[in-house]
């Protein structure tokens, strides 16, 4: 049974396929959210270091005023980057905060090679995407997890009406939500570095 992040709420979960499709600069693909953090270690051993995170926030309310003048404007996050990361302080920062990321149904997140630039990206209702000059080479992965590959994935969005629409809500772990990773991974070297519409 697909099991989604705690955070996110799909009406008909049962209709998401574990399932890949592959584009020219990516592949994109839904993976029950029990076998992500497995998944994205795997990434993380097989890609070369240093790596980057990339943590993406929503902006306050009072942050969005200025930059949505109409109802049917986007909203905003801001991006942030912890950079030159080595394979075990990852491995070690996906240890510490990686449940909560995952759970959390606001954020997303993203862990990249600098090296290839590979970029292992959790998005919203928990769609991942692996963006990487050759994705190709990710199938393997994808297949050892059981994905099979199709030419059209059915998304969470694809999924939603105006009765049944999907939510993403922040979450909690001990006290402890995304901000608080953001804060205390400022101590660690975490930057701002633009904000984008999400």
């Amino acid at each position: 049974m697909f099991q989604v992040a705690k955070g996110v709420k799909i009406p008909f979960p049962e209709k998401i396929r574990e399932e890949y499709q592959l584009f020219s600069n990516c592949v994109r693909f839904h993976l029950s959210i029990e076998k992500v953090a497995p998944m994205l270690r795997d990434f993380i051993q097989q890609e070369p270091e240093p790596f980057f995170l990339a943590l993406h926030l929503p902006l306050s309310e009072q942050e969005e005023k200025p930059l949505r003048k109409l109802p049917s404007d986007p909203f905003h996050e801001r991006v942030y980057y912890l950079d030159g990361q080595s394979r075990e302080q990852m491995l070690a920062l996906l240890e510490q905060y990686g449940a909560l990321l995952l759970e959390d149904g606001l954020s997303q997140f993203s862990v990249g090679s600098h090296v290839t630039q590979a970029d292992f990206f959790v998005q919203k209702y928990k769609l991942i995407a692996i963006y990487d000059q050759d994705p190709a080479r990710f199938t393997g992965l994808l297949q050892q997890y059981g994905l099979r590959e199709t030419e059209r994935l059915l998304t969470a969005w694809d999924t939603f009406t105006r009765d049944t629409p999907g939510s993403c809500m922040r979450i909690e772990m001990d006290g402890m939500s995304v901000y608080e990773i953001c804060e205390q991974l400022t101590e660690r070297g975490l930057y701002a570095a633009k904000i984008v519409e999400e």
